[in-house]
Protein backbone atom coordinates (compact mmCIF):
# COMPACT_ATOMS: atom_id res chain seq x y z
CA UNK A 1 0.00 0.00 0.00
CA UNK A 2 2.54 2.20 0.34
CA UNK A 3 5.06 1.52 -1.99
CA UNK A 4 3.53 4.25 -4.68
CA UNK A 5 3.98 7.32 -1.94
CA UNK A 6 7.74 5.91 -1.46
CA UNK A 7 8.55 5.98 -4.74
CA UNK A 8 6.88 9.70 -5.09
CA UNK A 9 9.14 10.80 -2.11
CA UNK A 10 12.22 9.02 -3.73
CA UNK A 11 11.90 10.44 -7.08
CA UNK A 12 11.30 13.97 -5.43
CA UNK A 13 14.79 13.33 -3.41
CA UNK A 14 16.92 12.06 -6.29
CA UNK A 15 15.20 15.13 -8.79
CA UNK A 16 15.86 17.89 -7.06
CA UNK A 17 19.23 16.44 -5.11
CA UNK A 18 20.66 16.00 -8.58
CA UNK A 19 19.57 19.20 -9.94
CA UNK A 20 21.38 20.91 -7.24
CA UNK A 21 24.62 18.76 -7.76
CA UNK A 22 24.25 19.66 -11.30
CA UNK A 23 23.86 23.64 -10.20
CA UNK A 24 26.69 23.74 -7.74
CA UNK A 25 29.19 21.11 -8.86
CA UNK A 26 28.11 21.66 -13.22
CA UNK A 27 27.22 17.70 -12.91
CA UNK A 28 26.43 15.86 -16.66
CA UNK A 29 26.13 19.92 -17.83
CA UNK A 30 27.11 19.18 -21.80
CA UNK A 31 24.43 19.23 -24.51
CA UNK A 32 23.04 16.61 -26.41
CA UNK A 33 20.07 16.21 -28.39
CA UNK A 34 19.41 20.00 -27.79
CA UNK A 35 18.96 19.12 -24.22
CA UNK A 36 21.66 19.08 -20.87
CA UNK A 37 22.47 15.59 -20.09
CA UNK A 38 21.00 16.09 -16.72
CA UNK A 39 17.85 17.17 -17.99
CA UNK A 40 17.88 13.76 -19.92
CA UNK A 41 18.41 11.64 -16.79
CA UNK A 42 15.69 13.41 -14.72
CA UNK A 43 13.01 12.60 -17.78
CA UNK A 44 14.82 9.29 -17.39
CA UNK A 45 14.16 8.78 -13.78
CA UNK A 46 10.98 10.06 -13.91
CA UNK A 47 9.53 7.89 -17.00
CA UNK A 48 11.26 4.87 -14.33
CA UNK A 49 9.44 5.97 -11.74
CA UNK A 50 6.25 6.53 -13.22
CA UNK A 51 6.35 2.92 -14.42
CA UNK A 52 6.75 1.42 -11.31
CA UNK A 53 3.84 3.16 -10.09
CA UNK A 54 1.94 1.82 -12.66
CA UNK A 55 3.34 -1.93 -12.31
CA UNK A 56 2.31 -1.42 -8.53
CA UNK A 57 -1.13 -0.07 -9.44
CA UNK A 58 -1.32 -2.96 -11.97
CA UNK A 59 -0.80 -5.45 -9.63
CA UNK A 60 -3.30 -3.83 -7.49
CA UNK A 61 -6.04 -4.30 -10.43
CA UNK A 62 -5.32 -8.23 -10.92
CA UNK A 63 -5.84 -8.54 -7.21
CA UNK A 64 -8.70 -6.35 -6.99
CA UNK A 65 -10.32 -8.18 -9.54
CA UNK A 66 -9.89 -11.32 -8.14
CA UNK A 67 -11.33 -10.45 -4.94
CA UNK A 68 -14.36 -9.44 -6.70
CA UNK A 69 -15.05 -12.77 -8.51
CA UNK A 70 -14.14 -14.63 -5.19
CA UNK A 71 -17.66 -15.64 -2.99
CA UNK A 72 -16.19 -14.52 0.44
CA UNK A 73 -18.32 -11.21 -0.06
CA UNK A 74 -18.81 -10.04 3.71
CA UNK A 75 -16.18 -11.44 5.33
CA UNK A 76 -13.91 -8.88 7.61
CA UNK A 77 -10.93 -10.28 6.16
CA UNK A 78 -12.62 -10.08 2.78
CA UNK A 79 -13.67 -6.67 3.21
CA UNK A 80 -10.28 -5.30 4.27
CA UNK A 81 -8.19 -6.58 1.26
CA UNK A 82 -10.41 -5.01 -0.73
CA UNK A 83 -10.33 -1.78 0.87
CA UNK A 84 -6.20 -2.12 1.07
CA UNK A 85 -6.69 -2.75 -2.05
CA UNK A 86 -8.28 0.46 -3.47
CA UNK A 87 -6.41 2.37 -1.03
CA UNK A 88 -3.62 0.94 -2.85
CA UNK A 89 -5.05 2.32 -6.42
CA UNK A 90 -5.71 5.59 -5.29
CA UNK A 91 -2.82 5.93 -3.86
CA UNK A 92 -0.94 4.74 -6.90
CA UNK A 93 -2.75 7.45 -9.00
CA UNK A 94 -2.17 10.33 -6.42
CA UNK A 95 1.50 9.37 -6.46
CA UNK A 96 1.56 9.43 -10.23
CA UNK A 97 -0.20 13.08 -10.08
CA UNK A 98 2.75 14.09 -7.69
CA UNK A 99 5.72 12.95 -9.91
CA UNK A 100 4.16 14.87 -12.57
CA UNK A 101 3.65 18.16 -10.71
CA UNK A 102 7.21 17.28 -9.34
CA UNK A 103 8.57 16.76 -12.56
CA UNK A 104 7.22 19.46 -14.50
CA UNK A 105 9.73 22.14 -14.04
CA UNK A 106 11.74 20.02 -16.02
CA UNK A 107 9.63 20.67 -19.01
CA UNK A 108 9.48 24.72 -18.21
CA UNK A 109 12.79 25.71 -16.72
CA UNK A 110 16.30 25.10 -17.66
CA UNK A 111 18.47 23.19 -15.13
CA UNK A 112 19.71 25.59 -13.32
CA UNK A 113 16.99 28.62 -13.59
Amino acid sequence: MSVPYALWALHFVALYSLQGLACAQQLWRDRVGGLELMTWVLWALTALVLAAIAFEARRAWQIRRALTVSDQTGRADHERRHFLVTLTLLGAAVSALGVVFTASPLAMLPTCA
